[in-house]
């Protein structure tokens, strides 16, 4: 499989605890800077596939604005699932339900390289 590199940003573009969502070539990808380091995702929760580009970041945790599930952003890995819905927090009994039967997931993560003029992403080819 081969990767599709692509510039989608500058480095002032993305920020520390915010997240910059962008299309590149219809891939849809959420940047984000983690410690000084520019993360990239598919801007798609695992949970229903919606996006996350309205989640918040902190500590270099984003979470889904739909359902509450928390991810890492450098890693993609999943740190909390489903427990919200609409992004007001359920009460635990419900959280199985909310889940609809999908079991805990991460983000998929995309390669970065920053450059003092461009930040450039591999696609999966």
């Amino acid at each position: 499989m081969t990767e599709k590199r692509i510039e989608v940003a500058v480095p002032g573009q993305v920020n520390e605890g915010e997240l910059l969502a962008i299309d590149a070539e219809g891939v849809p990808v959420l940047l984000s800077r983690v410690d000084g380091r520019v993360c990239a995702v598919i801007n798609r929760c695992p949970h229903m596939g919606m996006k996350m580009s309205r989640g918040h970041v902190c500590d270099g945790v984003v979470t889904c604005p739909w359902h509450g599930s928390r991810f890492e952003l450098r890693s993609g890995e999943n740190v909390d699932w489903v427990n919200a819905f609409a992004g007001v927090p359920m009460p635990r009994w419900t959280h199985r339900i909310i889940a609809m039967g999908k079991s805990p997931a991460g983000l998929t993560t995309l390669p970065v390289e920053e450059r003092a003029d461009a930040i450039i992403v591999s696609l999966p080819g």
